[in-house]
């Protein structure tokens, strides 16, 4: 059945604009999870904006469903991931800037060997991710590379202006979440996802999880935490096709 997986990374960037030390990432992740998330996923950026080293230690030992943590490819972030040994990691280009938002990997850059990167998480018995865009060439690198899983990049279908845009991209995400299925590549989707766009994807019936963070804590503002992690797994589970065979 296709599954919601719950980013904290806002729940951090508002911790970090209020220089406090809430609201509490470990906290919100038992919320979420008592609310039946099936996962949490928090960034670790190099400039450790909004997550820090000490969050993965506590998420580590809190999280019950699986903890991922996305990261850019540097040397000290990977050797945290290995150290903490979360479920998952999920690989995103690196940037200098830190106020741009994580890109998807570009499998053709020269600078990083992808194989031995998925070979050294993995020997430690994490599984790998890559955050690619939803192009058929982008999977078979994921699958060159050693991937386990894919997270496609959903954010040209959030952001379609107009209904024919919006299903020009959900085609192209369909036709890169069919091949990496067919590869045996486990299929995510992230990025842009909202209560109101959510199900067209769920409705395709090959992407097994759905990472969601922003929407879900826009909403827990009027709500309450728990009640925005349960409409939300209500529409993913009451949608048409959301089992995966």
């Amino acid at each position: 059945m296709s599954s919601l997986t719950v980013s904290l990374d806002m729940v951090g960037a508002m911790r970090e604009v209020g220089h406090r030390k809430e609201p509490d990432p470990a906290q919100t992740a038992m919320f979420a999870e008592l609310a039946g998330a099936r996962g949490i996923s928090v960034m670790l950026r190099r400039d450790r904006k909004y997550l820090r080293d000490r969050d993965l230690y506590i998420l580590k030992n809190i999280v019950k469903t699986k903890l991922n943590i996305s990261m850019p490819p540097t040397d000290d972030i990977i050797e945290r991931a290995i150290e903490v040994k979360p479920y998952s990691v999920t690989i995103v280009a690196d940037s200098a800037n830190s106020d741009s938002l994580v890109d998807t990997v570009d499998f053709h850059s020269g600078d990083i060997d992808f194989s031995n990167l998925s070979n050294r998480i993995k020997g430690v018995g994490v599984t790998v991710n890559y955050f690619i865009e939803p192009e058929i060439e982008n999977v078979k690198g994921a699958l060159k590379a050693g991937a386990d899983s894919v997270v496609l990049n959903c954010k040209d279908y959030a952001d379609a202006p107009t209904i024919q845009e919006a299903k020009t991209e959900l085609d192209r995400i369909d036709r890169a979440a069919q091949a990496a299925f067919k590869q045996g590549l486990t299929v995510c989707a992230g990025r842009g996802l909202h209560y109101s766009n959510i199900q067209p994807l769920v409705e395709l019936g090959n992407i097994r999880e759905f990472i969601v963070g922003r929407a879900i804590c826009t909403r827990a503002l009027f709500y309450g935490f728990d009640r925005a992690v349960q409409e939300m797994i209500q529409v993913i589970e009451n949608s048409p096709r959301a089992i995966v065979n």
